[in-house]
């Protein structure tokens, strides 16, 4: 009985084990087989239906490649309603279905060979006879659209043809056609019943083109399109296209050789026989230096730097002009770095900094870690040289890593940049090759930072200034460094390796040979600098007793003035002319050895209060409408005027800072805002308010009540708390907003504080006296509280200071004294009505799209590859999609507007080709599933990953092809054939 158990027992088990294999070999279908490959596919779509079918009628569904079906094949066939209930099976290739609901149901198949077996799953919708309607994207996949018979647009008062394109499977006898055009007001202009429809659009206003295809049995597809017509100069712009160049151009940059004779020129993409020309060269300043109405200009330019080329272009024929603006970079061959003996310690220095922080982003330091960091030691050891910022950290650190090129699973670095100060983006920006990754496994961090150093490539020849971004560029394949240019937010998109950098000082103390080593800079005024106004200069450095002697020359070298030799004080001038300037100072100290620095600086000229100055916005975009608004710093707007000439005159009244706003909005609804910053000052002749303001005395007194509270300040003591009660009798009388101050510093030679924290500057700064206090200061220059007034400091000793004070956004002339309030606040429950609602959303939907064209294109997809949609308010948006390797945009919208150069994007599928000639290759062109164009030649049948075929191209095959891609492993049914 026990062995008759055992026997029993391995029996079952035997069983199970036979019953296990045969169901998991059974699971085992789907792997890729190319006789197995297909699709399901209706026997008859001439109607191009490919994912519904009409209730209560006959359809066929039938499975192959390519419309043919394959040999060799068995099927099981199951149709199944929407809650999955099996409604119909069948094994021939070809399998009768009648739907009898309207709502989605599944089909699946199994097909099978001697070598296996294949799933095909396809859903299908039951559509209503009596109400057929197939959304667009199920109609022919999705590929009808209304296109234009021009890729340019439509011109104003031109016919133009609109159709549907080319379609795959599309023939116009299975279809009826009805076409309707409306004018902006909703008025029907044309209408048609052919494939395709002409018309003339007479006016520059937005069209909308309503089309519906209905096939055979009824079932209508409903597709809309928005047309606006270009005038004729916009239609033919393309026409014009070109760029400015010169025989010592490369790449995208353009320059010449300072004081060398170079013919700049313009290369069309078309004919250029009806041009003419119109060139102009501005300086940084905007000042034009050159112009020539030549075919050929001959530039020469004197002084290095950067400039703006701009050139007119101009067809005689058509009556049409382009402007094109670029950057030219005038290049030095003397800069002080070459004759600097600490040029090179500095650079390295830098570098040091550099290496330090991409190393530690490639061990996987998160940005925010080493932007919270203390002060590396490599950052103190170049602190002396940082001309601009706090001088306590860097900030605004972000690493760039390369996707999919990891390396102990993280990311490879290729470059990070950083700044000296909270409020810019950045000071520095480095790229270092295509990545550097690090596995501790297989490298030291010696050999890390030394491959990091051997990829940093900085070359400082066109350095003039610290307060300029100076370029480093080098391309991996230009066989060589290309040349470094000084250039204000330069880009590095054509570097492999480079930086652009800016606040170091590359040429520190000329010959600082003293002991110990003097070490500084020159601290410009906060401020722009304005003609007939004091400027103030200091040097800021940490090494006691020295003196200094300033000059200012202008660039060519001639010297303006000179301060007396050896002063202790601040050095002040008052320019009389704008321009650019050179400030320089010999620093000595106690034994005599001296130390030279300069900086560069602009000086602006001033602009007087009651007269009449004129803003004019230059723009090739036409029919925009200018709304112009003059407001003061603190947001107040004085006046708002709306205009279609682009021309705007304002009449400041009182002194200070104005801004100027222009907002541009067009026919397609989308406004853009520009600003520009102006400083009205007394120009001399009149006289302080604070002269006849009953009001200004009592202000000037809190100001001194606050000045001696905050001095005696002790150094442990929240001075917000210490001077509580004189902070809040004064605020009222400020531009603050936060009822504190804020940047306090207290020395013993000065003291400084803001009333907000949102500038680096500070709103008072008044020097202090050895042997005296401060007792009141002059306000005779005070015009009104939004511009800087330089103040004389008075002490108690009866001596006073000229220089260094200042005073800003504080109002000495107030029209009615304040009375501070003492009081708390408490949180009450508010009931009642919430105010009116929010305005509803539209319902919005995600598309995706990508470039149809690659980056060198003639059609230029940086800027002609785009999507005009609505967001979910109904505001019409534009999103540049770019060249084919952008990638995929991914658009949230209400809808689409129009298109142009784009398609929806690809998912990764098979690739065919298929040769029809032995003797002839295929020279593919493709996207790969990563995004990178690929290409493969081949002379058979080959199937390969990717997202699209961008071209294939027939050629003859010789020994050096390289082999069709093995894809045997695929196994997905997408598929594009050539």
């Amino acid at each position: 009985m026990v062995n008759d158990l055992k026997i029993k027992k391995y029996l079952i088990i035997a069983f199970c084990l036979v019953f296990c294999t045969l169901a998991s070999f059974a699971q085992e279908c789907g792997q890729y087989s190319y006789s197995r490959y297909g699709e399901i596919y209706f026997s008859d779509n001439s109607a191009g239906d490919n994912n519904g079918a009409l209730i209560n009628t006959a359809t066929d569904i039938t499975f192959g490649r390519y419309n043919s079906p394959l040999p060799g094949l068995t099927y099981d066939w199951k149709l199944y309603d929407a809650n999955g209930s099996l409604i119909k099976s069948g094994n021939t290739i070809n399998f009768s279905i009648t739907l009898t609901k309207l709502e989605k149901h599944k089909i699946t198949l199994r097909v099978s060979d001697s070598d296996g077996c294949t799933d095909y799953e396809k859903t299908i919708t039951g559509r209503d006879s009596n109400n057929c309607i197939i959304p667009s994207k199920d109609r022919f996949d999705d590929q009808v659209a209304i296109y234009l018979s021009d890729y340019r647009g439509v011109e104003v008062n031109t016919e133009t043809t609109l159709s549907i394109g080319y379609v795959s499977g599309y023939s116009p006898s299975n279809f009826t056609f009805d076409w309707k055009i409306y004018d902006s007001n909703g008025v029907l202009i044309s209408s048609g019943t052919q494939p395709s429809i002409s018309i003339i659009f007479p006016k520059i206003e937005e069209y909308k083109v309503e089309f519906v295809l209905k096939d055979l049995n009824g079932c209508i597809t409903n597709y809309t399109k928005l047309v606006t017509p270009l005038s004729t100069c916009d239609f033919n712009t393309d026409d014009r296209m070109g760029y400015i160049t010169n025989d010592n151009t490369n790449y995208n940059e353009l320059s010449v050789n300072r004081g060398e004779t170079t013919n700049m020129y313009f290369i069309p993409y078309n004919s250029a026989e009806n041009f003419t020309y119109e060139w102009e060269v501005f300086n940084s300043r905007g000042i034009s230096v050159a112009s020539s109405n030549l075919d050929l200009f001959p530039l020469t330019l004197d002084k290095g730097g950067k400039y703006e080329i701009h050139l007119i272009v101009k067809d005689t024929v058509k009556g049409c002009e382009r402007k094109f603006i670029n950057e030219l970079q005038c290049i030095i061959d003397n800069s002080c770095t070459t004759t600097n003996p600490k040029s090179q310690k500095v650079k390295e220095l830098y570098e040091e900094l550099l290496v330090s922080l991409l190393a530690r982003s490639i061990q996987g330091e998160t940005d925010e870690q080493i932007n919270t960091s203390p002060p590396s030691p490599e950052f103190i050891a170049l602190k002396p040289y940082i001309t601009n910022g706090p001088k306590d950290k860097i900030y605004n650190y972000v690493s760039t890593s390369r996707n999919y090129t990891e390396v102990n699973g993280r990311e490879k670095i290729f470059g990070a940049r950083f700044s000296f100060s909270p409020n810019r983006e950045y000071d520095v920006n480095a790229i270092i090759g295509w990545g550097i990754g690090y596995d501790p496994k297989k490298t030291t961090l010696t050999n890390l930072k030394t491959t990091i150093r051997d990829s940093i490539y900085t070359d400082l020849s066109q350095y003039i200034s610290s307060e300029q971004f100076i370029k480093s560029c080098k391309s991996r394949y230009s066989g060589g460094g290309r040349m470094s240019k000084k250039m204000d937010l330069a880009s590095l998109d054509y570097c492999d390796f480079g930086a652009e950098i800016r606040h170091i000082d590359f040429c520190p103390g000329q010959v600082n040979t003293c002991d110990p080593a003097i070490i500084g800079h020159i601290r410009n005024p906060d401020h722009t600098i304005f003609t007939n106004q004091d400027a103030s200069f200091y040097f800021y450095t940490d090494v006691q007793n020295l003196t200094y002697t300033w000059t200012v020359t202008s660039e060519e070298g001639e010297l303006i003035n000179t301060s007396d030799p050896d002063i202790t004080v601040p050095y002040i001038y008052n320019f009389k002319y704008e321009g650019n300037y050179v400030v320089k100072v010999v620093a000595k100290d106690q034994t005599g050895c001296t130390a030279t620095f300069i900086s560069l600086i602009m000086v602006t000229d001033t602009h007087c209060a009651n007269n009449p100055y004129g803003f004019k916005f230059e723009t090739d975009e036409p029919n925009l409408i200018y709304t112009w608004t003059a407001a003061k710093e603190n947001g107040d707007i004085i006046i708002t005027e709306t205009n279609t000439t682009g021309l705007f005159i304002f009449t400041p009244t009182a002194f200070g800072h104005y801004v100027i706003n222009l907002s541009t909005s067009g026919t397609e609804n989308c406004d853009t805002v520009f600003t520009k910053d102006i400083f009205i000052t007394s120009c001399g002749g009149t006289v302080s308010c604070t002269k006849d303001n009953p009001l200004a005395p009592r202000v000037h007194t809190l100001f001194m009540d606050l000045i001696t509270k905050l001095v005696s300040t002790p150094n442990d003591a929240d001075v917000n708390s210490y001077a509580q009660s004189e902070i809040a009798a004064f605020i009222p009388y400020t531009m603050g907003k936060g009822g504190k101050i804020y940047k306090f510093v207290n020395t013993s030679t000065y003291i400084s504080f803001s009333f907000s924290d949102d500038t680096f500057k500070s709103d008072v700064t008044l020097p202090k006296s050895a042997t005296g206090t401060i007792t009141s200061i002059d306000l005779s220059r005070f015009y009104g509280p939004q511009a800087t007034t330089a103040v004389t400091t008075n002490y108690s000793d009866g001596t006073y200071n000229m220089a260094s004070g200042n005073v800003e956004n504080i109002n000495f002339c107030p029209s009615q004294e304040c009375i501070p309030i003492v009081g708390t606040i408490s949180i009450v429950k508010r009931n009642g009505n919430p105010g009116t609602p929010p305005p509803t959303p539209l319902q919005t939907s995600v598309y995706k799209y990508e470039g149809i064209w690659q980056t060198n294109d003639a059609a230029q997809p940086a800027t002609n590859a785009w999507v005009d949609y609505k967001d979910a308010f109904g505001v019409q948006k534009r999103i540049i999609v770019g060249a084919i390797t952008n990638g995929c945009k991914e658009i949230t919208a209400s809808s689409i507007v129009n298109t142009n150069g784009v398609d929806v994007c690809s998912d990764c599928q098979e690739l065919h080709v298929e040769s029809r000639d032995t003797e002839l290759c295929y020279n593919v062109t493709y996207l790969d599933c990563s995004g990178e164009i690929k290409t493969l030649v081949t002379d058979a049948t080959t199937v390969f990953p990717g997202k699209r075929i961008i071209s294939a191209v027939q050629q003859g095959c010789n020994s050096t092809d390289p082999p069709p891609t093995d894809s045997s492993k695929m196994s997905t049914s997408n598929r594009t054939k050539i």
